[in-house]
């Protein structure tokens, strides 16, 4: 089964750098490095919109979750931070944790833990994905 797609896309800037102008959604902001890996560090790195993807996932399927069991969760925060450990396989390494507010007894608070694994990006992530590649001219 397939669902619709948003197109998503990154432009170069044409700055020389590493900036890239990010269209997704109705979104528009720039991507970069920081300096040290040839960026100027203008924006969210790659492999940190990916970790803002799986933050704003599990925030959201928490969030469905807790209004379909009318519990009491208050305010909340998902915080994920990537890192590589080339001693692993997969190398990388992505470390979230859940900031739950609310009226929660220790049971509901576990299960919130056991609901975020089963957000579409964390799926994505640990199962896998196919990357389908093809090539366009683009018109000047």
């Amino acid at each position: 089964m397939t669902t619709d797609a948003r197109l998503t896309s990154a432009q170069d800037t044409g700055h020389g750098g590493t900036q890239v102008l990010i269209s997704a959604g109705p979104a528009r902001f720039v991507a970069d490095e920081p300096a040290e890996l040839g960026g100027l560090d203008l924006g969210p790195t790659p492999h940190e919109l990916v970790s803002a993807g799986l933050a704003a996932c599990t925030a959201q399927t928490l969030r469905l979750y807790v209004k379909r069991k009318g519990w009491a969760l208050g305010p909340f925060r998902v915080s994920v931070s990537h890192h590589r450990d080339a001693g692993l396989s997969p190398p990388d390494v992505f470390t979230r944790i859940l900031s739950l507010g609310g009226a929660l007894d220790e049971e509901q608070r576990k299960r919130l833990v056991e609901i975020a694994e089963l957000c579409p990006v964390h799926k994505m992530l640990t199962r896998g994905a196919t990357v389908s590649t093809s090539l366009a001219v683009l018109e000047d």
